[in-house]
């Protein structure tokens, strides 16, 4: 069984060198993709700005020979993961890990993912539960539900020759399983400035309010905030401080809190206006899924 993974190389300096170091010992191939600049989401930000991550820093982070870098110019974020796809299939391997920059297994999962990839014989997409972590290693989401587990768009693909990503992380993937082995997702774990960075750029960048979810939901965030979620707000309830024991890689991603008190009247306002508009978006978006399963 051969293993090949892939990494997405933009405004990842923070994570680059502890996710190559979780990941080489477990696969046969890292493909590292690095794009100049952003995908086509926000026009004005493609034509601006710049990956503040450079392939230099990719040299850097790993020495590894299991390393493969794939320089491309990429219009979508599923564009820029076929583009990887691609060449394992092209090199013969049997699966495809997605695991971005800002996702970490312990070792014992990794142990029990491969048994898994290499006894499965049906299934096409493998998902995993993850844990979504809040501006430190020590804060949690907890979601809608009261749980603080959701379960990723995907994590390990079958190298078959019709399979593909369609939209952002999704494949047309028909035999799907999930597997409670749980991903350490620290993607909103940052500074200001590299997630003022990442609102810019990412592919969710047109469906969110970025200045506003930024000032209301990140600046002026405090244990009582609520609705979290950049482009579903509902969907993340609150972060709490995490209950459960911390592996070893998480020290790297524990980051100072800043205390925020005595937000403005103006402010505590306009998040509350925030919040409805939140919520009636929800309800409408809900309300069109409904109709449209019923035709």
């Amino acid at each position: 069984m051969k293993i090949a993974a892939h990494v997405l190389a933009y405004n990842v300096n923070r994570f680059l060198s502890e996710v190559l170091k979780n990941i080489e010992p477990h696969v046969d191939k890292i493909y590292v993709a690095h794009a100049e600049r952003p995908f086509g989401y926000i026009e004005a930000s493609r034509q601006t700005k710049t990956n503040p991550t450079k392939v230099s820093d990719i040299i850097a982070a790993s020495s590894s020979d299991k390393i493969e870098i794939v320089k491309g110019d990429w219009l979508t974020e599923e564009d820029m993961r076929n583009a990887c796809l691609t060449r394992a299939k092209e090199a013969g391997f049997d699966w495809f890990i997605i695991q971005d920059a800002d996702e970490f297994y312990t070792n014992s999962s990794w142990d029990q993912i491969k048994e898994i990839l290499k006894n499965n014989k049906t299934d096409d997409l493998l998902k995993t539960n993850w844990y979504n972590f809040w501006k430190s290693s020590h804060y949690i989401i907890v979601n809608e539900n009261g749980s603080i587990k959701e379960t990723n768009a995907g994590f390990a693909i079958r190298c078959t020759p019709d399979i593909k990503f369609m939209h952002k992380r999704v494949c047309n993937a028909k035999n799907v399983r999930t597997i409670d082995l749980p991903c350490y997702h620290y993607g909103y774990v940052m500074s200001d400035q590299e997630m003022s960075e990442k609102l810019s750029t990412w592919s969710h960048a047109q469906e969110t309010n970025a200045d506003k979810w930024f000032k209301f939901k990140w600046e002026n965030w405090t244990e009582e905030t609520r609705y979290l979620h950049p482009t579903n707000p509902p969907a993340w309830l609150k972060a709490i401080k995490f209950p459960m024991h911390q592996p070893d890689f998480a020290e790297q991603f524990a980051l100072p809190l800043a205390e925020v008190s005595n937000k403005p009247i103006g402010d505590l306002f306009g998040e509350k206006f925030f919040n409805l508009k939140a919520r009636k978006n929800t309800a409408i978006r809900s309300f069109k899924k409904m109709i449209k399963s019923l035709y």
